[in-house]
């Protein structure tokens, strides 16, 4: 499978209609939640098949945006990396994603564990409930992004108490964001957003 992350800015008045657009062209779409970070104003996702089937779908999603006025769109489309589903079919619950950029100069072993030790989060983290963790082929935007970091929680509370503030979090995984930390490697500049997409969008 293929996918599509889009966090885009652009006008109040035309929000309510460009996520009708997008949902025409068969993703989800929805405003995003206070408290996001560089999220943009609305969240798009989009699934397909293959990465053909995503070529021949993306200039309707430009001319859409477009025409919506879009004023900047951070995006990243990627084959569907390592994933999990602890409550498949979760569609009232609150889509977050992440998209990040380790642009640090390191060994390729230093970024597999990286890799590693995020994947490990949903094994020591509950309130995760369904994720996916996904190095990004292509993207555009504030940064080249290299990996987006997808999860579904049940509610705001799981992202914002539970994620946020467990000591795997915290103690371990913050260091490769940290640029005071040896283990630096991810871009202080990240897209942390988080919406009701209104269905399950990883499982």
């Amino acid at each position: 499978m293929f996918d599509l992350v889009c966090l885009i800015d652009l006008s109040e008045p035309a929000r309510a209609g460009l996520a009708a657009s997008l949902k025409a062209l068969g993703g989800s779409a929805a405003p995003v939640m206070e408290g996001n970070f560089n999220g943009g104003d609305l969240a798009a996702r989009f699934s397909y098949t293959d990465e053909a089937t995503y070529r021949a779908a993306r200039p309707a999603i430009d001319a859409a945006l477009a025409e919506a006025g879009a004023t900047r769109c951070n995006w990243a489309c990627f084959e569907r990396g390592q994933g999990g589903a602890a409550a498949p079919g979760l569609a009232d619950g609150v889509w977050r994603g992440l998209l990040l950029c380790a642009d640090r100069p390191q060994a390729e072993a230093r970024l597999d564990q990286f890799e590693a030790e995020m994947v490990l989060m949903p094994k020591y983290i509950p309130a995760i409930r369904n994720w996916r963790f996904s190095r990004a082929l292509e993207s555009g935007g504030d940064l080249k992004w290299t990996h987006v970091w997808e999860q579904e929680y049940a509610d705001i509370g799981g992202l914002m108490g539970p994620y946020m503030l467990h000591p795997y979090h915290w103690a371990l995984i913050d260091r490769w964001f940290d640029p005071e930390c040896p283990d630096w490697i991810v871009n202080v500049t990240l897209c942390h957003s988080f919406a009701a997409l209104g269905e399950a969008a990883l499982s």
